[in-house]
């Protein structure tokens, strides 16, 4: 991993029921850089947050935040690592 990537997601899968919600979704950000998530009702973007920030746990893949896997760390400890949701 890039020493500059402070958050990094691979193949990162959520599904409710049959269908899924985040499918496969890899992404690096790097240290001080801006993204947006859009998209249509009910294309993940929720479901994105909610798996990053520890809401709900992901079916399969890794979320890596400040070199630390974060992927089933519950959503109470983050916020020690400097990741929060409002």
């Amino acid at each position: 991993m890039n020493s500059d990537v402070l958050l990094s997601i691979s193949d990162l899968y959520k599904a409710f029921g049959g269908v899924a919600a985040t499918n496969q979704v890899t992404l690096d950000i790097l240290d001080r850089e801006v993204h947006a998530i859009i998209g249509p009702n009910g294309a993940g973007k929720t479901t994105l947050v909610s798996q990053l920030t520890g809401v709900l746990m992901p079916d399969s893949g890794q979320i890596t935040f400040k070199g630390n896997d974060i992927t089933y760390m519950p959503a109470h400890r983050r916020p020690h690592l400097g990741m929060a949701r409002s």
